[in-house]
Formats: structure tokens, sequence, C-alpha cells
């Protein structure tokens, strides 16, 4: 089970008790925001999670910093009220008792932050606190400097080296009641803090990401991992399954669309729910727009979206044997009342690629072979067909480049691939103008 991890820096400023307003609850007094914090987020942890607070310190960089000023008591040297004497460790060694906390409390000395080599030092002792799959939730409010900066970035590249997850970025507004003196003035229980929730903004490189795989590389299922809601479980099975299906030139069920069907659906309930923060909205949008060429229903036309996706997106290497799939299977349901009884639809879609992918001079010839010769009738009625005529010297050029990336030979270039494009198109046009394909 992934390990809950709670990240805070702690400050130096001397802090006036007030009460933070977090998810619809109103904290009892406190002093320090992690207070409020920890009550809520880390509830039902066990000693198997972790409280990390950060503090500069006199040992770390010379002078009193927030560990001798806040984490410990009489600290401070002007106190307004005696809850000011009282530093972090025993507030919430208090709390730990009082709310039976199980999660393991422990301060990390820091650097100042002064120079790059200081902030190289925080990032690294922050990172090195962290295990594979923490699920990660951080307090921002007294982290100093550029601290906020680097977080997202020390984030993402935690998630990417041993797999974390950030679960939020909570930040306690205390500044909104105006300054320390001002408040010391305000009731205690007048005095109502808002903690904001950065989360997704902070997920905005994220989102970039996930916006950077689709523009350049045709992936959606990367939108998955930042949609996290159970509201949103079905969009996410029906990117997943586009990004598969083409994965693995699975024909059958890239053709019967039922995946598009779920998307749309989805995406509909998505906008009008209206929950999602523009960015995602935003690559959803665009997701919408690049998959308009599919079609809802059991149709040839979502495998031709499905071969331009892929030729929009230079994945040569589905490029090719999906189209060679695809004309496989959409001659053979042209012709498949010339199918004999005794061949399966499979078969007989094998029987149509042997005669396209056939040689001229035996074609022409005559000289059937594999399962051609087994229906020799068969086979002469269809290559006398002009689509079959038209379509085969078209099909080799298409079947040789498979061939070439499949058995990893070398025998084409990455141009040439660039350069049969064309050959792809005028394929599927000639399927599309053949009379006997209409609808």
């Amino acid at each position: 089970m992934a390990r809950k991890v709670f990240i805070s820096f702690l400050g130096t400023n001397n802090y006036v008790e007030c009460r933070y307003i977090f998810n619809e609850t109103i904290s009892e007094p406190v002093r320090f925001v992690q207070e409020a914090l920890i009550a809520q987020i880390c509830k039902g942890w066990t000693e198997n999670d972790r409280i990390f607070i950060f503090c500069t310190s006199k040992q770390s960089t010379g002078v009193n910093g927030a560990k001798e000023l806040n984490w410990f008591d009489n600290g401070q040297s002007r106190i307004y009220d005696d809850c000011e004497r009282i530093g972090l460790l025993h507030r919430l060694t208090d709390l730990k008792h009082s709310l039976g906390l199980a999660a393991v409390v422990e301060e990390v000395d820091i650097e100042a932050g002064f120079s790059e080599d200081e902030i190289w030092d925080i990032f690294n002792t922050v990172y090195h606190k962290l295990t594979p799959g923490d699920e990660i939730y951080f307090d921002v409010t007294h982290a100093f400097r550029s601290i906020p900066l680097f977080s997202v970035v020390l984030f993402n590249y935690s998630k990417f080296m041993i797999g974390t997850r950030l679960k939020s970025i909570v930040y306690g507004a205390f500044e909104k009641l105006g300054t320390a003196l001002e408040v010391r003035k305000i009731p205690k229980d007048e005095r109502l803090a808002p903690v904001i929730d950065l989360t997704n903004i902070a997920r905005l490189q994220e989102y970039n990401q996930v916006a950077s795989g689709l523009k350049d590389f045709g992936k959606v299922k990367q939108i998955t991992s930042v949609i996290m809601d159970d509201a949103f479980r079905e969009l996410s099975a029906s990117v997943t399954e586009l990004d598969e299906y083409i994965a693995t030139i699975d024909l059958n069920k890239i053709k019967n669309g039922k995946y598009i069907t779920k998307f749309r659906n989805s995406y509909k309930f998505i906008k009008r729910k209206g929950k999602l923060v523009e960015p995602i909205c935003n690559i959803l949008d665009k997701l919408q727009n690049e998959t308009s060429d599919f079609v809802s229903g059991d149709d040839f036309r979502n495998i031709v979206a499905a071969i331009n996706w892929t030729i929009k997106h230079d994945m040569l290497m589905q490029t090719f044997p999906l189209t060679q799939e695809y004309l496989n299977l959409h001659v053979a349901d042209i012709y498949k009342d010339m199918k004999p009884d005794s061949l399966s639809k499979k078969e007989y879609r094998e029987f149509i690629s042997d005669i396209l992918g056939m040689p001229k001079e035996d074609f022409n010839a005559r000289n059937w072979d594999y399962s051609l010769a087994n229906y020799p009738d068969v086979a002469d009625l269809l290559s006398k067909e002009p689509l079959i005529k038209e379509l085969r010297p078209l099909y080799d050029k298409i079947r040789s480049a498979r061939n070439s990336l499949a058995h990893g030979n070398g025998s084409i270039s990455y141009n040439e691939l660039i350069e049969l494009i064309p050959t792809i198109n005028d394929c599927i046009e000639l399927i599309n103008a053949y009379p006997s394909t209409q609808k």
C-alpha cells in the first residue's frame, strides 16, 4: 500500500493564532497552519505514513532558524500571547494524543536557500525523504523564496523517477485577515482564514505533458493520469481503448466505434458538469476536434480515421500494417458474396490478401497457390474485378513497406516511408470511389 506523506516548511515569523477553513470544516484556534492541515489530511493515517516538517536551523545556516524560533518552545523573543510560547513540536505532540494520529512526525534541517547550491541542497533533501509510490500532500503556506517554484518540478521529477503521486497542494491564506498586528485585535473565533487548494494549478506541468503527447505523438492515454475523479472513469477508459487498439492494430475494435461513442457521451457529460480546470477542458476540446473523423457505430471510416491519426502523428509502425489489414478487410467485405461457404471470414480475408499480394507474373498467368489453389474459380473471378486490378500495384508497395518494418531489414528508409503516404491515400480514395462500396 502506498505510503502517505505530508510535507511542510516551517517559517520564522511569530505566527498569530487563528482558525482555518478547510474542506468546509473550521479548525480549532491554532497558531500554526500545519496543525489545522494535519488534523484534516492525516486523520486515519498509519505508522507507516510520514509527516515531514522542514526547518532552517542554526546548525545549517549559522543563525537561529525556524527550528529554534518555532519548532521548539519559547523560541520567539517578543510574546503577545501565552500560546506563542509553544512551538510546533509541542502542538503536534498534543495533536497526536488528542486525535490518535499514528503517522510519524519528523523535523528535517535544510539550508536557507540563498544560493543555487543551497537550493539544490533543499531539493535533494526533500527528494531523499521520499520513497517509491509515495502519495504527497504538500503545504506551501510558509515555503519560502524559490521553494514554491521548484516544488512542482521536484514532485514531477519524483513522479518520473520513483513513481510518487502529488495528491494535493494547499495554502493557508492568513494574510486575508490583515497584518499580524491587525489580526491580534480580532476576537479569536472571528479570525477565519481560508485554505486554498492549489493542486490543479500545480498540475499544469502535467497537463502540458498530456497536451504535448496528444499534439506531437497522438498519445491520449496520458490524460487518464491527471483525471482522477470517478466521474471521468468512462472517458479515461475510452481514450485508453483508442490508444491500445491503434497500438495493437485491432481492426475489429477500431471499426466498431464503441470507444468513440463512450468518449463523446463522457465528453458531453463532463462539459455539462463543468468541474474540470481550463487546461484539461482545452485538452478535451482538442481531443474532441482531433477525433471528429471517427464515427459512432460499426464503420470502415473508423479504420480510415485511425490510419490518418497514425500518419498525422508519425506512428509509421502502425500506419502500414493498419493500412494493409484495412485493405484486406474492406475488400473482403466488398466481395463477401463471393466467399466460399467453407471459408471463415478470417480465412477469406487471408484469401483476399493472397490475391492482392500475389506477384504480377503469377497473377497474370493465373498460377494460383496457397488458399487460391483450393478455390481457383473464385480466384479467377476476383482477378477480373477492376477494383482489385487497380489496387494491386498500390497494395504491393504498402505490403513491401510493412514487411521491411516487420523484419527490421532496413530495406526502406524513413523518407521512403513518408513518400508512400500518398499511395495510402490513393488506396483509400480508390475503395471509397468504387461503386460497390457505396452505402
